[in-house]
């Protein structure tokens, strides 16, 4: 960095952030500089600059060194570019740099434009008190780099969102995100889905383990044949998609080679030889190409016996008119018949004390059981939304819930919905029926799922707000996804933060898991709430759980849901 005659040099040290004085009287720009060196030179630069042109090259260089710059402290009235100008051109590059004047000649309308166009942090007159200067320099630095961590833990938590745990390769979230820019820019594009269908058959028979070291070599394979002509994403345990890189006359041979390939050749784990039967659909165009490809797939599903030269199912338009409205009105029709035919039922599964390796209460989950078939929530709830019927399903599964720990010691937790949230009744409900049962409202946590928004519905908070005038505890259920947020703690200041499964599921061999775990644990435990690693499955991912100091542990390793209040434990291993 230049060296001026008022005192400014090199930085010392390309790693410590710059504190910038701007001032042309050479005598106050040497006593603030001194001033500022005494109380924040261990951690701080201090770099100091007699003109805005001057100190514009100083932001211009810590920002090609990678340098932060917490706060800038300006004059006013200078020769050539005045403060709030200087302010202002700063704005531009460093928005989040602390901006503050110092000045005894400001106008009004100087500190107005500093204050309108460069986010001014604050104006201090001269002479100003030492005391004040110190404190609002600590301030402004406090919350720029207060600010630089949450984006920068916001951002981990993003990526560790956009990735398949188990393969590293971009997830659904990823490829949404792409369909999206694609779709922006009115871009044609060709996606193709893959669907195994021996999933469920391999894992049932050999195993998770082998079914992940099988879908490694399948993933290999296909990076191989189709990596340099399509993007790849791995969406599902099940699915996966390619994102063509070049245009369909080009992409669709190397796609048929590789069915050709899955036809003809089989994948070798564990000393055992597999053909994998799959699905290919494709779908082309400027937008909703995933809804098109997996409506696609779901009538190749539809009609086995069919088949083509290439093997491979395409979309067509009449699908839209035809098939999903089809499907979507049977579902309909089935999920009716199930709330009237009582099948909506709860299931519970247990949640642990990390301590004592007891499970102290169950969350109850819903279920439809017909025909001596379970379904979980992902095959009825898109349709209980979007047809309103989870407005009943939600009463009838609390009903059930109180009712069948009425006769137990337990407490439990269950999801509020969207629905409840916006009923401002809601709570005086539920207490009506907790004292018809005869249960403390202190036994039960409502667990607010992370697809709910609270922007620009302040009535919902109200909601959570009479739960909790009950006695009831709030969790924030799968933190880390969704609207994850740390303004949502404040707003909600929950009793218990669940960690979502996806971080718990990768604690072991990821890093950045493990960090963002610690990190969301120890910011749960510093607002007082209580924290529970969802998903944990293995004893290894128990042990590290404990390592953290989570209190509690849900997942299948503690027990898998179950229509019955199974009292469980495990032994804990000190």
């Amino acid at each position: 960095m230049k060296t001026t005659e008022n005192g400014s040099s090199d930085l010392e040290s390309p790693q410590r952030s710059v504190i910038l004085c701007v001032d042309d009287e050479l005598i106050i720009l040497r006593g603030l500089k001194e001033q500022l060196k005494t109380a924040f030179g261990k951690n701080y630069q201090i770099e100091a600059a007699d003109s805005a042109e001057l100190a514009l090259q100083i932001v211009e260089e810590c920002n090609q060194a990678g340098i932060h710059i917490p706060a800038i402290l300006s004059d006013q009235v200078m020769p050539g570019i005045r403060g709030d100008e200087f302010l202002i051109k700063v704005q531009e590059t460093n928005p989040n740099t602390r901006k503050i004047m110092l000045t005894g000649q400001a106008t009004a309308e100087s500190v107005g434009n500093a204050l309108n166009r460069a986010n001014l942090y604050r104006y201090l007159s001269k002479p100003w008190d030492s005391n004040d200067l110190l404190m609002t320099v600590k301030e402004a630095v406090r919350s720029y780099e207060s600010d630089l961590s949450l984006l920068a833990l916001n951002q981990k938590l993003e990526e560790a969102l956009l990735f398949n745990r188990d393969s590293g390769l971009p997830n659904l979230e990823s490829l949404r995100r792409k369909l999206d820019q694609g779709q922006e820019k009115k871009e044609d594009s060709l996606l193709a889905l893959i669907r195994i269908e021996s999933t469920s058959l391999t894992t049932r028979d050999f195993g998770v383990g082998l079914y992940k070291d099988l879908m490694k070599k399948f993933l290999d394979s296909l990076k191989s044949i189709l990596g340099n002509y399509g993007e790849v994403f791995h969406v599902y345990e099940d699915e996966v998609a390619i994102l063509a890189k070049v245009p369909e006359e080009e992409f669709l041979p190397h796609l048929i080679a590789f069915r050709i390939l899955l036809r003809s050749d089989y994948f070798t784990a564990a000393g055992i030889s597999f053909r994998i039967n799959a699905t290919i659909a494709t779908a082309s165009g400027k937008k909703d190409l995933y809804y098109k490809a997996r409506l696609a797939l779901v009538k190749a599903s539809q009609e086995p016996e069919f088949d083509s030269e290439s093997g491979i199912y395409s979309y067509t338009e009449k699908m839209d008119d035809q098939d999903l409205y089809k499907i979507n009105m049977d579902l309909g029709k089935r999920l009716n018949q199930a709330i009237h035919s009582g099948n909506v039922v709860p299931y519970f599964q247990g949640i642990m004390d990390n301590k004592t390796g007891k499970v102290e209460k169950f969350e109850c989950l819903a279920r439809i059981v017909e025909d001596g078939k379970v379904y979980a929530p992902a095959s009825f709830l898109y349709l209980a939304k979007s047809t309103g019927l989870l407005r009943r399903i939600s009463p009838i599964l609390l009903e059930k819930a109180l009712r069948k720990f009425a006769d137990s010691p337990y407490s439990f937790s269950i999801n509020l919905s969207e629905t409840e949230l916006e009923s401002p009744s809601f709570p005086k409900w539920a207490a009506s029926r907790m004292e018809h049962y005869g249960i403390d409202p202190a036994r039960i946590t409502f667990e607010i799922l992370e697809t709910a928004s609270f922007h620009g519905n302040p009535e919902r908070l109200k909601v959570i707000g009479g739960l909790k005038e009950l006695g009831s505890q709030i969790a924030i259920d799968d933190f880390g996804v969704e609207h994850s947020n740390f303004s949502r703690l404040l707003e909600i200041q929950p009793d218990f933060i669940k960690i979502d499964g996806k971080f718990i599921q990768s604690l072991e061999r990821n890093r950045t898991a493990f960090i963002l775990t610690s990190a969301i644990t120890e910011l749960a435990h510093r607002i007082g709430a209580k924290v529970v690693a969802e998903f944990v499955s293995t004893p290894e991912e128990l042990e590290v759980v404990r390592s953290l100091g989570i209190e509690y542990s849900q997942g299948y390793l503690i027990m898998q849901p179950s229509p019955d209040i199974v009292p469980t434990s495990i032994k804990i291993i000190e």
